[in-house]
């Protein structure tokens, strides 16, 4: 077939002793390596990265660009068939944030063409002996950081990697102070990769509409980027911070289900772990240590357990002037949701670096729970509305003199006081008991699954309920059985 290059894309790869190149039109994109990391990798491991970093960096964009397809010059990805399936699962959040319709997306993802070189497909594995050892796909939010926490008490050695979007000037600065801040503190490892094919995200760079299609393959996609510090460190998992909510769906308009993080999804989670256990033969798992914790819950997890910590927490895109000063915005639905939840837990919120009280009918527009019309992405969806009223219910216990707090308590759901209703039957106690324990979740290692279990049971499940005793007087005993029937035993 004789394909019109015009109404293509075409992409070029290539790699040298310490980067990956992709070429896109006249365009050259880096990804850079440490040396030492690169080059020693066996040339057909390398080839297989750089066949999965330009597939899945690029087959989004003829959507985004009006292109029938994309012509490559590097040979069919061994995992193009993981590539689709995580593509179009994806596809529903994506119509729902853009506004446009499931059946088109579908339809014109379907149809596009991939054309590669001739060149036989690239099929291997490479195992090695592991060492107790964990990269951590670090973006010094809350997950990241309660992972990080998690090996250390499990023993397992972290090592930190960065991947930095090189559209995020303010967010990269302040990350780059918080690793070197970890690595002075308590001498944790840590990588930092420039990547410049970040930018077919960047609608401005590429001028096109904004859109959010493409994340359907970006966490399988940093998989094959991480590979070359896995194998060098002989690493024995890739964990990712995917939390208990990145499971949550909902049905769009045309009867689709949407899920808004589908690529951090525990099924999603168990795909990637079966592609590195064929890459390292069995050497190397992928999972998540956070995964049975609600947003809420690996807030308080992370401030409660490990202060040490959680004052290095940042959550936000940056993407405002102010973050050339401060570390969050406070002026988005990332910052208001995390504000929410460390004020919920009785945590300080100036600790971490907000600067700004967020309590207040100002920011109200940035609260998904308020219905807030500045919300996005997850934020946007509604799926995370309920656990944020709780936050928002809680903080408003620890708050009695804020105006704006109690005006929304006095008409909240949660606040059924005067209903005649029992403690125990009332949304607050079922909220409660949900979002602030661990929940089951089968992408945890097995071998460390009953210790992650126990540090998340005693710490959630012992911390005394002060504010809600206060609130609802609850019996002792009555609440020490409530709290074992809680508990998740394994």
């Amino acid at each position: 077939m004789l394909y019109e290059k015009k109404d293509y894309l075409e992409v070029c790869s290539k790699y040298d002793d310490n980067s990956i190149e992709i070429k896109l039109g006249n365009k050259r994109y880096r990804i850079n390596y440490p040396e030492n990391i690169w080059r020693p990798l066996d040339e057909e491991v390398k080839k297989a990265i750089v066949d999965h970093a330009a597939f899945m960096a690029t087959n989004y964009l003829p959507l985004v660009l009006d292109k029938k397809g994309v012509i490559y010059d590097t040979r069919l990805p061994m995992f193009d068939c993981f590539s689709f399936k995580s593509m179009m699962y994806d596809l529903p959040s994506s119509a729902v944030l853009d506004g446009r319709r499931m059946d088109d997306y579908v339809k014109s993802y379907f149809n596009l063409d991939f054309v590669f070189a001739d060149e036989e497909p690239v099929v291997f594995g490479t195992g090695f002996e592991s060492e107790e050892t964990a990269v951590i796909s670090f973006t010094s939010g809350k997950e990241s950081l309660l992972t990080l926490a998690m090996c250390r008490e499990l023993g397992v050695e972290p090592i930190l990697i960065n991947i930095v979007e090189p559209s995020n000037t303010h967010e990269h600065e302040h990350k780059m102070q918080i690793l070197r801040g970890l690595n002075r503190e308590f001498g944790i490892r840590y990588y930092s990769v420039p990547h410049e094919p970040g930018l077919f995200h960047d609608a401005k760079w590429m001028k096109a509409r904004d859109t959010s299609l493409g994340w359907g393959n970006q966490l399988m996609y940093y998989l094959f980027l991480y590979l070359p510090f896995i194998v060098h460190h002989r690493a024995r998992y890739l964990f990712y911070g995917n939390e208990f909510s990145c499971d949550k769906e909902s049905f769009n308009s045309e009867g689709f289900r949407a899920n808004f993080c589908y690529d951090q999804s525990t099924h999603w989670t168990t795909q990637m772990d079966v592609i590195m256990r064929t890459l390292t033969r069995g050497s190397t798992r992928v999972g998540s240590l956070v995964g049975p914790l609600n947003e809420i819950a690996v807030i308080r997890v992370l401030h409660d357990g490990f202060p040490e910590l959680a004052k290095y927490q940042m959550s936000c895109f940056c993407e405002d002037p102010v973050t050339e000063i401060y570390r969050w915005c406070c002026n988005c639905s990332k910052c208001a949701r995390n504000y929410a939840f460390i004020k919920a837990n009785g945590g300080n919120v100036e600790d971490v670096g907000f600067w700004r009280d967020m309590f207040s009918y100002e920011c109200s527009s940035l609260f998904s729970a308020l219905g807030g019309e500045e919300t996005y992405g997850f934020d946007r969806s509604g799926l995370g509305r309920e656990e944020q009223e709780l936050a928002l219910f809680l903080a408003s216990m620890n708050t009695p003199e804020n105006e704006f707090l109690q005006g929304f308590a006095s008409k909240s759901t949660f606040n059924n006081r005067d209903s005649g209703k029992q403690p125990s039957q009332n949304r607050f106690d079922e909220a409660y008991n949900h979002y602030l324990s661990p929940q089951y979740y089968r992408a945890i290692p097995e071998e460390l699954r009953e210790r992650v279990y126990a540090t998340y049971n005693s710490l959630l499940l012992n911390r005394p309920r002060d504010l809600v005793m206060e609130q609802y007087a609850h019996d002792d005993s009555a609440d020490m059985e409530k709290k074992e029937g809680m508990r998740v035993h394994l």
